[in-house]
């Protein structure tokens, strides 16, 4: 019986968080149009008790209400001169200046790119007395970015201190998404960038301190960018990678066959795949060999395609760069 409440009541506990977000949610969206960053953070602060409510808020209301600015995105800029000074304290003031700055011209506009989608959401967490680190690092763009490893910072996003734990968070993929064919910014929530697990975040994410990685064991920057390129949906699909398949596939000089290999598989998931040349998705066939791995094996019909996608419930779930093996020739 003490059991029967114990399953009871942690049960409970997770309807109840469940439903608090959803509560959250729904009263953020419907918020009134606020003209000033300390209006947002009083009014949440007013509605919400714990710092979970709140960085629950302030991601809801960043992801729903900024756009990414992609007309910025693709402008050619100017290199930006920074001014590095001996001390770090001068250095970290004129970065919370910069952030400082940047968050109001992104509450005011309601555009950004990745920075400034981070730094107003750090500006939020701050002026509610909670603990938040603007993370930069890299992140893999197309499939030829794989096996190219390289160190220029291309994204920011964001960690919070949550009970003495560090949680991720990424505004700005929560945000939305680019149309590739329209070239317009697509903005659909997407829940998988809050609180997401650190290993999850790490197949798409390389942050410039490897403390951000949140893991006992941080990975290389070569390592990362031998990893295929990762999308949310894959964590949905029931698809895992083998640990020795990487984002190089290779056609074989004998065949022209490309082979994946999966360590495990989930029944009734459907996974389509394509080449990047074609338009018509084909349904990936998998079979389990004697080691217990699940392989598909691919017909490659055009040496034009230089990537291969997989897709899952009408969504991209990895992008692989593709590859012909050299043919070896033996002099007689």
């Amino acid at each position: 019986m003490k059991l029967l409440i114990t399953i009871l009541f942690t049960f409970s506990i997770i309807i109840v968080h469940s439903q608090n977000y959803k509560l959250i949610d729904e009263k953020v969206k419907n918020y009134p149009h606020f003209n000033q960053i300390d209006d947002l953070v009083e009014h949440v602060n007013n509605e919400f008790n714990t710092d979970t409510e709140k960085v629950r808020a302030f991601y809801i209301w960043t992801a729903h209400n900024v756009t990414y600015d992609l007309n910025t995105y693709y402008s050619i800029r100017p290199p930006v001169l920074e001014l590095i000074f001996d001390s770090e304290s001068i250095n970290k003031s004129i970065e919370n200046q910069k952030r400082k700055k940047l968050a109001k011209q992104v509450f005011k506009h309601r555009k950004a790119l990745c920075l400034g989608f981070s730094s107003l959401f750090s500006e939020l967490c701050l002026k509610s007395n909670i603990e938040v680190e603007l993370i930069e690092g890299i992140i893999k763009r197309t499939v030829d970015n794989i096996e190219k490893p390289h160190y220029s910072k291309n994204h920011a996003w964001n960690a919070v201190k949550i009970n003495e734990q560090w949680k991720l968070i990424d505004v700005t993929f929560a945000s939305g998404f680019e149309d590739r064919n329209s070239g317009g910014w697509v903005q659909q929530f997407n829940n998988f960038y809050f609180f997401t697990d650190p290993e999850k975040l790490l197949s798409s994410h390389l942050p410039e301190k490897p403390e951000f990685q949140l893991i006992s064991e941080p990975i290389s920057t070569k390592a990362f960018f031998k990893l295929p390129i990762y999308y949310a949906k894959y964590f949905e699909s029931g698809l895992e990678l083998s640990h020795y398949q990487t984002g190089t596939v290779y056609v074989s000089k004998q065949d022209d066959k490309i082979h994946l290999s999966f360590k495990n598989k989930k029944r009734n998931r459907t996974i389509y795949y394509k080449f990047n040349n074609e338009n018509k998705l084909r349904k990936l066939s998998l079979t389990k060999n004697n080691n217990d791995v699940y392989v598909a094996v691919l017909k490659y019909k055009s040496n034009r395609s230089k990537g291969l996608s997989l897709y899952y419930d009408g969504e991209k779930i990895l992008d692989f760069k593709v590859k012909k093996q050299l043919k070896i020739f033996q002099s007689q």
